[in-house]
């Protein structure tokens, strides 16, 4: 295993940020964290993903005015590109689709989803299509209104689908690539259960099922995808101990590389939950193990499937855990200082 290399992303501004921007790293062979340096400040860079060809960086900076910023990825630091408002509130969360042709934004606060078109050189174009979600939901403090907190791509790409918090709804589109303007239609969206607070998805390797996280309730479902932009639920599963009582919520959700154990992190309870793909790749719960920091925000596997990373927003730590890759539980390796850790992403 050569070195792999990896962002962290982090909050800057306000009561939770201690932070300055976007900081690399380096995970050797063995586990070990090396050349921890802040490589491009920047305000609350909550957010962060590749490209397909990973030569570009695409960021989300968190705040009440959203913006959206492109780097190029040198072989010393990432290069500023350019910078685009997210037209929203609070932007949380930004994919890529497969031919790099445009960016979807989350804009929580706002409840909207922002496309970008994409440039050939892969800075940021202008805004194609803005759409406001509404609704609202049970909960009377997180959902007053549609809270726009994630979007996926099917593994085909002719479908895109947003986690509407505030809503409970799986907001569903046909994504028309073609289309120069307005290349997302809306499809009927999934219902998901009041008051659950769905926030972050991902497919499985095969695309006929999705697993999807729910904040509020702090539980993991396992969905059947028809491939049409339709759901079907097969399983609901708790994140926590059934004696656990505290407030907690469920954070990130991550598949291994080799598709045999999904995870899910909690804040509060401050733990990640193990699970087991059984033949039928419905999920059994392995074990519910520390993340040995306060508010594991984000998690990241890397492509050997030998360690995960776990970034702490609360305690300024990151934790790296080697896995048994055949139980699918982990040990700690290290840890390291990473003040105010929102996201993590290893290439």
């Amino acid at each position: 295993m050569s070195l792999i290399n990896g962002f962290i992303g982090t909050y800057t501004n306000g009561h939770l940020g201690r932070a300055k921007g976007i900081y690399s790293f380096a995970l050797n062979e063995n586990g070990a964290v090396e050349n921890i340096a802040l490589v491009a400040e920047c305000v609350n860079p909550a957010y962060l993903t590749l490209s397909p060809s990973k030569k570009r960086l695409y960021v989300v900076n968190e705040s009440s005015e959203g913006m959206v910023s492109a780097y190029s990825l040198e072989p010393e630091r990432p290069r500023f590109l350019n910078q685009k408002p997210s037209n929203g509130a609070s932007p949380c969360h930004i994919v890529i689709n497969n031919a790099a042709t445009h960016a979807f934004v989350a804009n929580y606060l706002s409840g909207t989803l922002c496309v970008l078109a994409l440039e050939p050189n892969g800075s940021l174009g202008d805004p194609v299509q803005l759409i406001q979600f509404t609704g609202s939901g049970p909960n009377k403090e997180r959902q007053e209104a549609s809270h726009a907190h994630f979007f996926m791509l099917d593994r085909s790409n002719t479908h895109g689908f947003a986690c509407d918090l505030g809503a409970d709804c799986l907001m569903a589109f046909r994504f028309l690539p073609n289309q120069a303007y307005a290349p997302l239609a809306p499809l009927s969206p999934y219902r998901a259960r009041p008051g659950s607070g769905i926030r972050h998805g991902v497919f499985h390797p095969n695309g006929g099922l999705a697993y999807i996280a729910y904040e509020l309730d702090s539980t993991m479902e396992t969905l059947r995808y028809d491939g049409q932009g339709g759901f079907e639920r097969l399983q609901t599963l708790s994140t926590l101990p059934p004696a656990f009582q505290r407030p907690s919520t469920v954070a990130a959700i991550k598949l291994s590389p080799d598709a045999r154990h999904l995870y899910a992190s909690n804040r509060g309870h401050d733990s990640i939950a193990v699970y087991e793909l059984n033949a039928g790749k419905t999920l059994t719960l392995v074990d519910i193990l520390p993340s040995e920091g306060k508010t594991p925000r984000d998690f990241a596997i890397d492509p050997s499937g030998n360690f995960l990373l776990v970034c702490h927003q609360d305690s300024d730590n990151l934790v790296v855990f080697r896995i048994d890759r055949n139980t699918g539980l982990f040990t700690k390796v290290g840890e390291y200082p990473m003040p105010s850790g929102v996201c993590i992403l290893l290439y």
